[in-house]
């Protein structure tokens, strides 16, 4: 059953829209999250020593891999800003200083690193759970995404429950569990699910927020899938099999077209010039060995050169004794 639009209202923080594209709003106050009111969103990676000089992704190609609409499903459409819960429920000190690293981490949804070349990211909001879901694909460091992967998946094993001190003071309880993502889903992949509860605005509420992180060569995504009236349990999931899909695709067709390219021109053969055929008549002029027709020098008549009369004389039998 589709949820009241006055259920979404009370989770959102409206933006302004400019045309059919919502701008972006920037907030240096505080880590990146959800984008203030974006649906779409580029970072152009800054320069680095270690940046291969050719990106995996450059930022026209990683908009082309970003989740769409039709990825999702008809409850899904593009974000008109951000939810409140942000702030409310995920910034803050954690009791335990291990579990702090995995809030901030959370938070500002920093997982995947600093990118190496081109990123993008969209955002969407569900009208039937009034759930939000932010994607965001690019090009990363492969060993350093792999050291984020497992660092992640460690904090998920040791935090499991801590308590959050919000800005205000308030307390809220969490607990952190893996998800598991298909064993196929991309070379390499970390999931958790965080649940926080607590007063929010006077109500007793228990946000539960998805993460899901995935690795495809020298490329991630990063997808985070939350709201304080639950969530779609399968959503999380069927997001990022369809995300890593469209990037592979990507991925492919690149690979495709560079083979391509420094494949040699294959240029046609040259078929062989006919020889012309020696119709001169033989002459005294012709080799020594033996003229053009086979004859030897006996037969035409010429003294033999030494090389030729010696191999006469070991052919030819000496002449009778005479008396």
């Amino acid at each position: 059953m589709r949820r009241p639009y006055r259920v979404l209202a009370r989770v959102m923080a409206l933006g302004m829209l400019a045309g059919a594209t919502a701008c972006v709003v920037d907030d240096p106050g505080h880590p990146r999250g959800f984008p203030e009111a974006a649906s779409v969103e580029e970072t152009t990676a800054s320069a680095s020593p270690s940046a291969p000089a050719t990106p995996a992704l450059t930022d026209a190609r990683a908009r082309s891999a970003l989740l769409r609409q039709d990825d999702l499903g008809d409850a899904w459409s593009g974000t008109q800003g951000a939810a409140t819960w942000r702030d409310g429920l995920l910034k803050g000190r954690t009791d335990r200083p291990e579990c702090q690293a995995l809030l901030d981490a959370v938070y500002a949804e920093d997982v995947l690193g600093e990118p190496r070349g081109g990123t993008a990211v969209t955002g969407f909001d569900d009208y039937e759970y009034g759930a939000q879901l932010r994607y965001q694909v690019g090009a990363y460091d492969k060993a350093d995404v792999d050291a984020r992967l497992r660092r992640l998946g460690q904090l998920v094993d040791t935090c499991g429950e801590f308590t959050i001190t919000g800005v205000q003071g308030r307390e809220y309880g969490a607990e952190v569990t893996p998800v598991e993502l298909p064993g196929d889903l991309g070379d390499a992949r970390q999931g958790l699910r965080l649940v926080v509860s607590g007063d929010l605005e006077g109500e007793d509420s228990a946000l539960t927020l998805d993460l899901a992180t995935v690795r495809v060569g020298d490329t991630a995504a990063l997808l985070t899938h939350g709201g304080l009236y639950g969530i779609d349990d399968t959503a999380t999931t069927e997001a990022a099999k369809a995300g890593i899909k469209r990037l592979q695709a990507l991925l492919k067709e690149q690979a495709e077209k560079k083979g391509k390219k420094k494949q040699p021109k294959n240029e046609p053969k040259k078929s062989p010039k006919p020889q012309k055929k020696d119709t001169k008549a033989p002459s005294d002029e012709q080799s020594t060995d033996s003229g053009d027709d086979g004859s030897s020098d006996e037969a035409l008549g010429r003294r033999p050169t030494p090389r030729t009369g010696a191999l006469a004389t070991a052919a030819t039998p000496p002449p009778p004794a005479t008396a």
